[in-house]
């Protein structure tokens, strides 16, 4: 729940200013921009995902996401650099996906709790992707952009050092 809440949170905040920094046209393209690179980066995330350890790549996915977090302090008002961050998230998001996926089996205590392990996990992801924009926009419009994105950063922060 807490990654793709997190993921979600900060795309809509890159999103947002985005459209309003950049204006239409540079948001769609970053969303053109975005699709076309998670397409690629999908098939090379799934072949990873097989042939190293999950939880590494997991914790190593949530630092990098991290990283982006942070540098999206310094994005507001700036399209460019929003749009790069755009673009970065989704990259993130299509390798780390494969992964998120992978680790039920790796959890399971037995072949049996997995249906209910699966149940959960889509459960909460899409709770996570519809509570976020929410959260995103209570934030943003009670303490602005940067703190938005600073809370953010503290949830990633808190879900690397937790699963580290």
């Amino acid at each position: 729940f807490g990654s793709r809440f997190a993921n979600s949170f900060l795309v809509t905040a890159a999103r947002y200013e985005l459209l309003e920094a950049g204006g239409v046209a540079q948001f769609a393209w970053a969303q053109v921009a975005t699709n076309i690179a998670r397409m690629v980066v999908s098939q090379v995330a799934g072949l990873l995902t097989d042939n190293f350890p999950l939880k590494r790549m997991y914790v190593a996915s949530e630092a990098c996401n991290l990283v982006l977090a942070l540098a999206m302090v310094f994005g507001q008002g700036r399209g460019q650099l929003l749009f790069l961050l755009n673009v970065g998230l989704g990259l993130l998001f299509a390798f780390s996906q494969p992964v998120t996926k992978s680790m039920p089996p790796a959890v399971a205590a037995a072949p049996e709790d997995l249906a209910l392990i699966n149940s959960w996990d889509l459960t909460c992801d899409k709770i996570g992707r519809y509570l976020a924009p929410m959260a995103y926009a209570v934030a943003s419009s009670s303490f602005g952009f940067g703190q938005a994105v600073l809370l953010s950063c503290g949830l990633y922060g808190l879900l690397a050092g937790l699963r580290a």
